[in-house]
């Protein structure tokens, strides 16, 4: 049954003697909730135990300001404490104070490591900078002088050499040429650009050599004129401030000295000047015969020499020459020294038709080469290969008065083929086979003569003349090879020599004999 409070009687005994208690807000911390009656419903049990209660004091008809409205219990606050209750203060947990020391030997060991981290960096930015102050970047050496090397670069030596690299072999430097050498020289892992100058600034050197020369003679090369040059380059030269020479004397002259860099050394040469006024000789200056269309060989005969100059120009005038047209035309010859002295001669050519029957002179040369191929053997001198040839013709042409040649290429030809001729044969013969052999030579004819005209042979060995005659002679059974003019003309059979010549028109034969090197029965030359 309930009462008039709400209230359930389990145990009436225990209600009559029960206190009043103060019944536990449901929600806690929540104000005493009033019974509309004015009374405060009686506590409620909590099921299975018994709850303390205190006398419940009577509320007083006081009206009570509005408190302020309590704030939500925290989460640790105790559940169902009564409203009114005392609260005991709660106790004062004694926090563990924090040790100000921790702290500020936290600030004091980072500042103490900062600190050692500025002194480290100041150590190692004071070593690198000592360090990097040995480096010189720049070094300049004279050309020539000396090898240059990494230590160059150094004022002194590195804490840690093996941690320096270079890029340059200074092994492979041309220290000969000036130049400018870029590298770079790593110190510690950085790069420092750096530069081998190679200079020349040393002239070069040399010493002049006496030269002569002839008036109006070209200076020779004013490098030539010097000797014991020396320089790590190159050096050229040339003349400086050279005087008249052509009234001839003696003089100094002056030649410079330059290196590839420009450095300039003058060096003194003297000079004997000699004024020429002799102009060159010219022998062989035959005339010729050619028939229309042949072509002219205008030079094979002639012989220019010169008291200073040995090769005097030649220079031929033929101007006046039509070799399609029969006639006899002037060929002037002129030669020329160094000095300017010049001398000319003049001869007759004399263009005729080619007659019947007329023989080319490539058939009679091709008759040459073949007859040359058989006697001569490769490896023989230019005696060898003449003997073999001299030989040849005067044994096996045989010897008759009359012939019907009417050409030296039909005179040649018959030689070869039919193996018979005269003097005229014989003599084509043996210069068209030293012409094949590519031995100098040309043909002399007897003057003045009475009764007959004569020809042999004018040839140059070791480079002097000789004379060599293979035309058969009665009562003489041999042949003239490599005689002196001398002992041609003191060849003297019967009571009559018949070799005289113009002798001023052809060149000077050697003076010195050979003929006791010469085997005539087996056509074989001695060694000397």
């Amino acid at each position: 049954m309930n009462n008039q409070n709400g209230g359930t009687n389990r145990h009436p005994e225990a209600r009559q003697n029960a206190r009043p208690v103060q019944r536990r807000p449901v929600n806690s911390g929540s104000a005493p909730v009033n019974h509309p009656s004015g009374q405060r419903r009686p506590p409620v049990q909590n099921a299975g135990r018994s709850v303390p209660q205190r006398p419940v004091q009577r509320q007083q008809n006081v009206q009570h300001k509005p408190q302020p409205a309590k704030a939500a219990p925290s989460k640790n606050a105790r559940p169902n404490a009564p409203v009114n209750a005392k609260r005991t203060p709660p106790k004062k947990v004694q926090q563990k104070p924090v040790k100000a020391s921790k702290g500020l030997i936290g600030l004091l060991a980072g500042a103490a490591v900062i600190l050692v981290l500025v002194v480290l960096v100041a150590v190692v930015i004071n070593f690198y900078q000592k360090e990097t102050a040995l480096l010189k970047n720049e070094v300049t050496i004279e050309a020539g002088t000396v090898r240059p090397d990494i230590n160059m670069y150094f004022d002194g030596e590195l804490t840690f050499p093996d941690l320096m690299k270079c890029n340059l072999n200074f092994d492979e430097v041309n220290i000969n040429l000036p130049q400018t050498v870029n590298f770079n020289i790593n110190i510690y892992g950085l790069n420092y650009p750096c530069k081998l100058y190679i200079v020349d600034t040393i002239p070069p050197t040399g010493e002049g050599v006496a030269q002569e020369m002839f008036a109006g003679q070209e200076l020779p090369d004013a490098l030539s004129c010097i000797t014991n040059i020396n320089d790590v380059t190159d050096v050229s030269a040339y003349w400086k401030d050279v005087p008249d020479l052509s009234y001839g004397g003696n003089f100094f002259l002056n030649a410079f000295l330059v290196d590839a860099a420009g450095n300039e050394t003058p060096v003194t040469v003297p000079f004997k000047v000699t004024k020429d006024s002799t102009p060159p000789e010219i022998k062989g200056a035959l005339d010729l015969e050619v028939y229309i269309g042949d072509s002219v060989t205008y030079l094979s005969t002639l012989i220019v020499t010169d008291d200073y100059d040995p090769e005097p120009v030649v220079t031929v005038d033929n101007s006046a020459v039509n070799v399609e047209e029969e006639g006899v035309y002037e060929v002037i010859y002129t030669a020329t020294d160094f000095s300017g002295n010049s001398t000319s001669v003049s001869v007759d050519l004399t263009v005729k038709e080619k007659p019947e029957g007329y023989i080319e002179p490539e058939e009679v040369y091709e008759l040459a080469r073949e007859i040359l191929d058989e006697i001569t053997e490769p490896g023989m001198t230019e005696e060898e290969i003449a003997l073999q040839i001299v030989w040849w013709c005067r044994y096996n042409i045989k010897f008759i008065l009359k012939t019907n040649s009417d050409s030296w290429t039909e005179a040649a030809y018959n030689a070869f083929i039919n193996r018979t001729g005269n003097c005229y044969s014989t003599v084509y013969a043996v210069k068209v086979l030293l012409d094949v052999a590519g031995i100098e030579n040309m043909i002399i004819e007897r003057w003045p003569y009475e009764t007959a005209t004569h020809f042999w042979n004018y040839v140059k060995l070791n480079g002097q003349w000789y004379h060599c005659d293979a035309t058969w002679r009665e009562g003489y059974d041999s042949y003239f090879f490599m005689y002196t003019t001398k002992e041609l003309q003191n060849f003297w059979q019967g009571g009559w020599n018949g070799f005289q010549y113009r002798v001023d028109d052809y060149p000077e034969s050697a003076t010195e004999s050979v003929q006791s090197r010469i085997d005539y029965r087996n056509h074989t030359i001695k060694e000397q």
